[in-house]
């Protein structure tokens, strides 16, 4: 079965965006019935629309010598109507404190994607552009490119039938690019997706990288339902060489919270680097205040 899908990239923007959502009052688009990978990948993508968002992450990072770093950031997400922004800021390591992430996540047909980031040490705000979304969020193996969400025009697919995943029944499909640019953006080629078959929560996905023998693998677990959103507790991607893990990134998700009454000031790029803002202390009602700082 061979058709055009709308893709989510790896689908790890599920950790700054909570990609992984679904409410039947947030959703804006009716389930698909499911007759072709297309449709579940419709399902997927409505998942964005309707919601706001914060969460804290705990980051793990282990690197190709075995070498241990751990990353916290807070991250919110706000609609935009079919569009969104994200923001995201890291907390600890001191080092690292208070640099940002904003992107402008754009469905519209037309719209280009933007990303900033800001760095404290050198206080500048700097547009991402397209050639670099390919490097690494933080440290991790996440990369920026794999924050936004992938329009069907971009990929075919073909279904690979139904299976579980820890116990939870999943559509299976396979996704390849089908232009340059998209392979470029994110430096993976074809690769296959589980998707829980309720909810549309993606739990599983293996992709070839575009370097020789390289493969990335994301993987979620402790699946639960937060303020009627169904999502993953825990993440970890990892970067495979001729088979074998070479580094991953285990991400542990705090107080995550959704449809959240959040400012308007928090998502204008301005308010990127101001130590005044009121978005840099927020902590969301459920975030357990001895957990992390």
């Amino acid at each position: 079965m061979e058709c055009k899908p709308r893709l989510l990239s790896l689908f790890t923007v599920a950790l700054l965006a909570s990609l992984s959502t679904f409410s039947p009052d947030s959703v804006a688009a009716p389930l698909p019935e499911v007759k072709s990978c297309n449709d579940v990948l419709l399902g997927v993508q409505n998942r964005y629309h309707g919601y706001n968002s914060w969460r804290m992450i705990k980051m793990v990072i282990t690197d190709e010598h075995g070498n241990v770093k751990t990353r916290t950031i807070t991250a919110t997400h706000q609609n935009t109507g079919v569009n969104r922004i994200l923001r995201s800021r890291v907390v600890a390591p001191p080092e690292l404190k208070d640099s940002e992430s904003y992107v402008i996540d754009y469905t519209e047909e037309g719209k280009t994607d933007r990303i900033w980031r800001y760095l404290p040490a050198s206080k500048k705000l700097l547009e991402v552009q397209s050639k670099d979304l390919s490097s690494r969020l933080y440290g991790s193996d996440m990369n920026i490119g794999e924050m936004l969400i992938r329009m069907e025009r971009d990929y075919d697919c073909k279904s690979l039938g139904e299976g579980e995943y820890q116990g939870l029944p999943v559509y299976k499909i396979h996704v390849v690019p089908n232009n340059e640019q998209e392979l470029l953006r994110l430096g993976l080629k074809d690769g296959e997706i589980w998707v829980e078959k309720a909810t549309f929560l993606p739990v599983y996905s293996a992709f070839n990288a575009e370097s020789p023998n390289e493969q990335r693998l994301f993987e979620t677990s402790d699946q639960r339902w937060v303020d009627g959103v169904y999502v993953a507790e825990k993440y970890q991607i990892s970067t495979l060489k001729d088979g074998r893990k070479v580094s991953q990134s285990a991400f542990q998700v705090y107080g995550e919270s959704f449809n959240l009454p959040l400012p308007e000031s928090w998502y204008d790029v301005q308010d990127l680097g101001n130590a005044q803002s009121t978005w840099r202390d927020y902590r969301s009602p459920s975030f357990p205040l001895k957990t992390l700082p």
